[in-house]
């Protein structure tokens, strides 16, 4: 289905906005359980023990996902490739949108206007069994770039297989910079 998205928008999260990321990052999570095996807790909580760090080191950033003024998702950057060790690079560490809005246009205008807040290199790393994600990155990069972008895979410590999408942003508005 293909619905232009009304109103979205992508708000840089303040560390009060912790307990919010930590829910939506339980549904991310939970999402990622059906290919990885995770289990939620005794408490039936799925973690992101990461998350403290977008609050207490510099060069990482959360945001906020809202359309028609509901929340909807998040984005996790950082500075920093995990692939080449470019610590210029912009890396997409995490991105999520609830399920019931998806294949809106919602996706992509929130990336969009992520790309969008900082120039420079950006890095987008997704794992080869997320095939739904890898054709949403395709066509959200493709569509921000005209084309001018690279993919080349990416094999992690841990052998798993990714495909990193890399291009250039430059920039112009949106939230503040990371």
């Amino acid at each position: 289905m293909n619905v232009l998205p009304l109103n979205v928008s992508l708000v840089r999260a303040a560390k009060s906005d912790d307990s919010t990321l930590r829910n939506l990052l339980h549904l991310y999570v939970h999402d990622f359980s059906e290919f990885l095996g995770l289990k939620p807790s005794d408490e039936g909580w799925f973690s992101y023990p990461s998350l403290p760090l977008y609050w207490s080191e510099p060069g990482r950033a959360a945001y906020l996902v809202r359309s028609e003024g509901s929340l909807v998702g998040f984005a996790l950057v950082a500075k920093g490739s995990l692939v080449s060790d470019d610590p210029a690079v912009l890396d997409v560490a995490e991105f999520f949108v609830v399920r019931g809005v998806r294949r809106r246009g919602v996706g992509q205008a929130a990336a969009h206007q992520l790309f969008r807040s900082s120039p420079g290199k950006w890095e987008v790393r997704v794992a080869e069994f997320n095939v739904a994600a890898q054709h949403f990155w395709k066509s959200v990069i493709e569509m921000y770039v005209e084309r001018r972008f690279q993919i080349e895979p990416w094999t992690r410590d841990d052998g798993s297989r990714w495909n990193v999408f890399r291009f250039e942003s430059s920039g112009a508005t949106g939230p503040e910079h990371i």
